[in-house]
């Protein structure tokens, strides 16, 4: 707001209810901290817990998309191309810097065999650590990173596991720990049992869908969930139409795919799990500019949703399509003064199947890293 001849502005005029809850509450997160600083009020009014839960649930849930070669993790937003950067690192062909899990505007990363847990919005960042490794188990990996609602906690799913998490059918056997957020007292979940398979996978690779309280994952030939509030492990029905050896990627939207088209299903009801096909993608009768070279396309496309409206879809792996949900095609997502990725010149972008929701979270590990840390920095930027 622009101030008149005495200095005042036009918020001045307002109720401050009406500026905190129906105006700030609307603004990007780094405006509000912004607006932080202008009165004592604000900041003050801005800080609550319920303050932070609504002006988290009115901003967007983006994409997230890597630039491997550039060493940079980017968002995409809906009705645009363009993607802007949010983590910068250094690449290293040895150890790379992932995000493997995000929940609430907060990001779970590993890298040089640690893993962070950082808020990009706030720029907050803190060492996070794992369940101990019991005799038997060679490593551990984050399986999901969810809010307990009943205690208000931010818990991780860890796994403990006996071989290299290389391919999921590669681990002989596998424990399941919860750990909140700032404690070191972990819970065992689920012990290992006959079973050669994950009952989960590292969110890394397929992160959780979280809906009604459960985290969900499509696995072998039904949907794995985990219930948030129980903490167990229980499977569901996928759809009945689909071939059994179709592959499955469960997102906002569920989706099904070959290798040149795409089938979006809704789960209708839960409770009965019956689903119900809402539309399909023919990457053949997409007409892209430049035209799309199907000849290459030899992975499986993975498929991000935006605003339920509008798609991303990983064509190959120098070509990431921008389309509506009729199949229209919008563009290829760019990065700056990159240009289109389908350049021969440009860099590639892969879809990670994460989203970041901006908020301004703090947690506890924040503070004491600041009071604590020496020599500890993180081996990535926030560039938000």
């Amino acid at each position: 707001s622009t101030p008149d001849s005495s200095g005042a502005t036009v918020l001045d005029d307002l109720p401050e209810w009406l500026v905190v809850e129906e105006i700030l509450v609307r603004l990007p997160t780094k405006d509000v901290l912004r607006c932080r600083a202008v009165q004592k009020s604000w900041r003050a009014a801005t800080s609550t817990d319920k303050f932070i839960l609504d002006h988290h649930r009115r901003q967007p849930l983006l994409p997230i998309i890597e630039q491997l070669d550039e060493g940079l993790y980017c968002l995409a937003s809906a009705g645009d191309q363009k993607i802007r950067p949010v983590l910068r690192y250094t690449p290293d062909p040895v150890s790379s810097i992932a995000v493997i899990a995000a929940c609430d505007g907060l990001l779970i990363l590993s890298g040089h065999s640690s893993f962070y847990i950082c808020n990009p919005a706030t720029r907050k960042c803190a060492p996070l650590p794992h369940p101990p490794l019991r005799p038997g188990f060679s490593g551990a990996t984050v399986v999901a990173f969810y809010r307990h609602h009943a205690s208000g906690e931010h818990r991780v799913l860890w796994s403990i596991f006996s071989a290299p998490v290389a391919r999921v059918a590669t681990v002989e056997r596998s424990a399941y720990f919860v750990l909140p957020v700032g404690s070191d007292q972990p819970r065992c979940v689920q012990w290992p049992t006959v079973k050669r398979y994950f009952p989960a996978t590292r969110s890394r690779d397929c992160p959780p869908v979280d809906h009604r309280g459960g985290l969900h994952w499509a696995l072998g030939l039904g949907i794995t969930v985990f219930d948030t509030v129980t903490e167990t492990f229980r499977q569901m029905s996928r759809p009945a139409q689909l071939p059994p050896g179709g592959w499955v990627s469960l997102c906002d939207m569920g989706g099904a795919a070959d290798r040149v088209t795409l089938d979006v299903w809704m789960l209708q009801d839960y409770d009965a799990e019956t689903w119900a096909f809402r539309y399909r993608i023919d990457l053949r009768a997409m007409e892209a500019s430049p035209p799309l070279n199907l000849m290459v396309t030899y992975l499986v496309p993975d498929m991000a949703v935006i605003n339920e409206a509008e798609l991303l879809i990983q064509h190959c792996p120098d070509r990431l399509l921008h389309c509506d949900i009729d199949g229209v095609f919008l563009g290829d997502v760019e990065i700056g003064e990159h240009g289109s990725v389908s350049s021969p010149f440009a860099s590639s972008l892969t879809l990670t199947r994460h989203h970041l929701q901006e908020s301004m979270i703090s947690l506890s590990l924040f503070e004491m890293q600041q009071e604590d840390a020496v020599d500890k920095e993180p081996p990535f930027d926030i560039v938000l």
